[in-house]
């Protein structure tokens, strides 16, 4: 095997990979990731940390340059590998002006990491189109897998942690209430830590084993009859798993998509056309209907409300948002909603863009997104690469504006690399003086900068993830490693790492709470008010306190405090403050 097809296959490699092991969400900055000591454990965790991507994209980079730098680039495919690997990183930064660093941090490690991808991708295309074929099927082999965990999760995985949280509580062991609303969710998760994300994979997969019929089936006798069974594999494969997320953008997405399919059609007459678009719409209101029977109408409520917290930001913020974090602070003392949720994203790219990094950004991101949809167009009804590619898009860019899409490294790489699947069948005209070595150099430095950022992310989320085993072991085995290990190293290695970090003064008045010394745990609350003042759970941590210390008015003007923070919150009321210490 030569060079070549090496970086082919490793590339390819982590196709398949990346819904199996980088399928979490990066919203949550103050949640410590999961970090094995042992390196064989990696092998069996179901995800790898989000932002750790950039480790195995800037390699594949470096390779594909030296096998593939002398290609020139076509104009399309240049234009697309500018588009995704340049500018949502681009979009961060006025979000940084007024946004939590660790936030920022987190953002730039994420879109860096997957700009290599794209790059080496675009290289390799460039020179072997037809290597998109091995693309597609990794992207198509990791759903396959994925989806098959999903059956195992829900049969086996789920029923087994359940029982296993039964016999703990019945032990006396306490058990999380995050861990509780887990167990009890009835949705489907697989590797993707959300159910729409992974409803969102199923969309993509199943529209791409329409190519995978037409394709493989030429090595089948007889071809039409193989076809068909291939199309039937993938529908009990993955539409049993999209019905089991029970994500309502499992029926909006695809029924929006094919109302444009029958609006923008040449051949289909006009009234066949509304005919279609109305029986859509009948379609998508009955399926809402029918899930928010099961579901209720609350979620719908509170995603309107999510955009209307957007638009306030957006009014007073116009040019540069209110700051990486600003949606999440700003969102919890306005919200009209009643569900007591604290959302850290609007599930909406461009809303989140916006709102947080300021109109223009938002406007780039919109770019990003239907840029490559213009360019495909002319493509929308061909059988081949392009036309599903296509519809692919379609779905991911719907998605993308109602879910967390933007902040799942698998969803972004995998409909990335789609789509230079595609732009390579027809990458347009090739420039006569591009400068090919200087735009190498710009993906070479995009790519050192996702390295660069991705370690300082991950040693920060390091330090806090074993500042929070000490403090909340989430099992006998950790509390006796960290047993003989004084509280005191942690706290420092952490605030050496994440020194502007709110979270960490929290968790250091927990640990000095629990042991009766108030005082020190006072000095950290308020540390972290001095922080981040947007910080309901320091104000209703000092008000229990005082509370302990019979300083009854002062605890309820800090709980007060709290309250006028998150209003809707039923953990920042004085009835939590007295029920908490009858």
């Amino acid at each position: 095997m030569n060079l070549k097809n090496l970086t082919v296959y490793l590339t390819a490699g982590l196709l398949f990979l990346l819904p199996l092991r980088f399928g979490s969400l990066a919203v949550m900055p103050e949640a410590g990731g999961f970090f094995p000591d042992d390196f064989s454990e990696w092998f069996f965790v179901s995800n790898w940390h989000p932002h750790s991507l950039a480790y195995f994209t800037a390699p594949l980079l470096i390779l594909a340059i030296i096998v593939c730098g002398k290609k020139r680039l076509g104009s399309k495919i240049l234009l697309f590998m500018l588009l995704w690997c340049i500018v949502p990183a681009l979009a961060v930064l006025p979000g940084a002006i007024n946004g939590d660093p660790t936030i920022v941090q987190g953002e730039l490690s994420l879109l860096l990491g997957c700009a290599p991808l794209f790059a080496a991708a675009g290289l390799l295309l460039s020179e072997e189109p037809e290597k998109a074929q091995i693309f597609i099927s990794a992207i198509l082999l990791g759903a396959v897998v994925t989806a098959f965990y999903g059956w195992y999760q829900h049969f086996v995985t789920l029923p087994e942690l359940r029982e296993y949280v039964a016999m703990q509580e019945a032990n006396g062991i306490p058990v999380s209430d995050g861990m509780k609303l887990k167990l009890q969710d009835y949705r489907l998760f697989s590797t993707m830590s959300s159910s729409n994300i992974l409803a969102a994979l199923l969309m993509i997969a199943v529209i791409c084993s329409f190519y995978a019929g037409n394709f493989f089936s030429r090595f089948i006798t007889p071809p039409r009859q193989g076809k068909w069974a291939i199309w039937i594999f993938a529908g009990l494969i993955f539409l049993p798993m999209l019905i089991m997320t029970h994500s309502r953008s499992a029926l909006v997405c695809p029924v929006t998509a094919g109302v444009l399919a029958i609006f923008s059609h040449p051949k289909i007459k006009m009234r066949w056309k509304i005919a279609g678009i109305t029986g859509g719409v009948v379609l998508v209101a009955a399926g809402i209907l029918l899930m928010a029977h099961f579901r209720g109408f609350d979620s719908i409520g509170e995603r309107a409300d999510y955009w209307r917290s957007c638009a306030i930001l957006c009014k007073d913020h116009p040019l540069t948002g209110a700051g990486w974090g600003g949606f999440f602070k700003t969102h919890m003392q306005i919200k009209v909603s009643d569900i007591d949720e604290s959302a850290r994203d609007p599930h909406n790219v461009v809303a989140s863009f916006a709102s947080q990094c300021g109109i223009p950004a938002g406007l780039l991101m919109l770019a990003v997104l239907l840029i490559p949809l213009v360019i495909l167009w002319k493509h929308r009804f061909t059988s081949g690469i392009p036309g599903i590619v296509f519809w692919c898009g379609v779905i991911f860019t719907l998605h993308s504006l109602i879910d967390c899409d933007w902040q799942n490294p698998a969803m972004i790489c995998i409909m990335g690399v789609l789509y230079l699947c595609a732009i390579a069948a027809d990458p347009g005209r090739v420039p006569e003086k591009l400068p090919r070595w200087g735009i190498l150099a710009l993906f070479l430095i995009t790519a050192g900068a996702g390295v660069w950022f991705s370690r300082s992310y991950l040693a920060g989320d390091y330090a806090l993830s074993r500042l929070q085993d000490k403090v909340n072991p989430p099992n006998m085995e950790m509390q006796r490693k960290f047993a003989r290990i004084p509280f005191e190293k942690f706290y420092k290695e952490a605030k050496e790492e994440r020194p502007q970090a709110a979270v960490i003064e929290i968790y250091a008045g927990d640990w000095y709470a629990r042991r009766g010394l108030f005082r020190k745990a006072q000095e950290h609350y308020w540390k972290a008010l001095e922080l981040d003042p947007v910080r309901p759970a320091a104000y209703a941590r000092l008000a229990e306190l005082e509370l302990q210390m019979g300083n009854r008015e002062k605890a309820e003007e800090l709980m007060n405090k709290a309250h006028e923070l998150f209003p809707k919150s039923k953990a920042y009321t004085l009835e939590a403050l007295y029920g908490k210490n009858q």
